[in-house]
């Protein structure tokens, strides 16, 4: 997408590796319409908090890919939302971003300019 001109928004639980990102998809693309946003997709307050940041800023947005994916067998602990960590990541945040961005494409909005 960056290479054919898009305007690219990285969501990163990690700010070291975002910008490592960010930094090698603009020297091999050569666009420099890419930034990063952190989100931590285990903490539904963080995707909420993510999700009011893309809206504010954001007329639109065309395409979301959810990406993350975590694996760690043996996990014991909760997240602060009572959740599994794995099923968080995996599912409950995905799923909770992708609703809650739902209203800023155009596919669903057709009308909306």
């Amino acid at each position: 997408m960056a290479k054919r001109g898009a305007k690219v928004i990285l969501a990163c639980r990690n700010e070291k590796r975002a910008k490592d990102a960010m930094r090698r998809i603009i020297e091999e693309t050569d666009n420099k319409n890419v930034s990063y946003k952190i989100v931590d997709l285990g903490s539904l307050e963080s995707v909420r908090e993510f999700a009011k940041e893309i809206i504010s800023c954001e007329d639109r947005l065309d395409i979301l890919i959810n990406n993350a994916g975590m694996q760690a067998p043996g996990i014991r602990h909760m997240t602060e939302d009572g959740l599994h960590p794995i099923m968080a990541v995996n599912y409950f945040g995905p799923f909770l971003l992708t609703n809650l961005l739902l209203g800023t494409s155009y596919i669903v909005h057709p009308l909306k300019q």
